[in-house]
């Protein structure tokens, strides 16, 4: 596996320097087959390659609850149905991932190849070879930002409503339709700026946000789930100074920094500025309870994949910038592979 992921990261390397001497019908073909390929390199892995494969085969036979999300269920059933192969579950959720993550992709960047480049390297490792179900709603997560981008509130509502279908921690995608791509007004600027220190603030005074939400029983299972962790240390714990957090952290204040350079290019900057903002803040006001926090870093997190490659446009010439993003991805795909073992190799 570690092959496929190496060649397809020279590949798109090779195609993101070309980018601007391809014609729009050379891009659109190489992003289709690229598209492809990555679907059946996912779909198609071996069954000792990621995490969660014998958790989704166990689903697939015996599994179904309550809490399995309606989606899971249909594709499992029409599996059975036409193929008996549990083999063409991961496939058909790899080619629905893949075919949604390349629309947004055309859709919210002009710089397609370094932006498959960083899906590469961090959350098609994470999602398509792992969480497939949350691969899914990641990907209509960013389709549906296109259209809140352009004020198409319904259409995005309805792709938000989707992705719960996929995941159900996709839920807390609704909360952003009261936002907008507009440019920041000054105080907004000093806003977004103030939030991630704020969220260390309450993490130095030890605030828990989630356990002070007052409804008698949500709050009674947060504390319930925090002395679980403390005194059994079921979960583990999560670090808020981990080297790759610090590392987006510092991108993403960068970013906010040139954002009105970007947004001669991208109009979508400030909205996806907005959300990565979000997602970072939530890895640590969350961080009493890991898995919500992993969750909701994973789930808005995804829209790295069009804002790091945005930093191309920070730094002339344009080989350089290519450069900058390459090197960006490939230290995170360094890091998936070696330091966090996303998928084994």
């Amino acid at each position: 596996m570690a092959l496929v992921i190496f060649s397809l990261f020279v590949v798109l390397c090779c195609l993101a320097l070309l980018e601007g001497r391809l014609t729009e019908r050379t891009r659109l073909n190489a992003l289709l087959v690229l598209a492809v390929v990555m679907a059946f390199a996912a779909g198609l892995r071996p069954d000792d390659v990621d995490h969660d494969y014998v958790t989704y085969v166990d689903m697939y036979y015996n599994s179904f609850s309550i809490t399995t999300e309606i989606s899971f269920i249909v594709i499992a059933s029409f599996v059975e149905l036409f193929f008996d192969d549990v083999t063409f579950l991961f496939l058909i959720y790899a080619l629905i991932s893949l075919a949604v993550h390349a629309l947004a992709v055309k859709r919210l960047s002009h710089l397609w190849f370094l932006s498959l480049l960083v899906y590469l390297s961090n959350y098609y490792l994470l999602h398509e070879m792992n969480q497939i179900r949350v691969g899914v709603s990641a990907g209509l997560f960013l389709v549906a930002l296109y259209y809140l981008g352009n004020e198409q509130r319904r259409k995005f509502l309805l792709f938000a409503f989707f992705a719960t279908l996929f995941h159900y921690t996709a839920v807390v995608l609704f909360f952003f339709v009261f936002f907008d791509g507009k440019p920041f007004k000054k105080w907004q600027y000093y806003f977004y700026l103030s939030i991630i220190p704020a969220a260390y603030i309450l993490y130095f005074l030890h605030i828990s946000v989630l356990t002070s939400i007052p409804i008698p029983y949500f709050e009674e299972k947060l504390q319930l789930y925090q002395a679980l962790q403390s005194s059994g240390g079921v979960w583990d714990e999560i670090n808020v100074f981990n080297l790759v957090l610090l590392t987006k952290i510092a991108m993403t204040l960068f970013l906010l920094w040139k954002s009105s350079l970007i947004y001669e290019y991208n109009k979508y900057v400030y909205l996806l500025l907005k959300v990565e903002i979000i997602s970072i803040a939530a890895w640590v006001v969350l961080c009493e309870m890991p898995v919500v926090a992993m969750r909701m870093n994973e789930l808005l997190g995804v829209v790295e994949i069009v804002l790091f490659p945005m930093l191309y446009y920070t730094v002339k010439p344009g080989w350089l910038g290519n450069l900058l993003v390459i090197t960006v991805a490939g230290v995170l795909l360094f890091i998936s592979l070696v330091y966090n073992s996303v998928i084994y190799v």
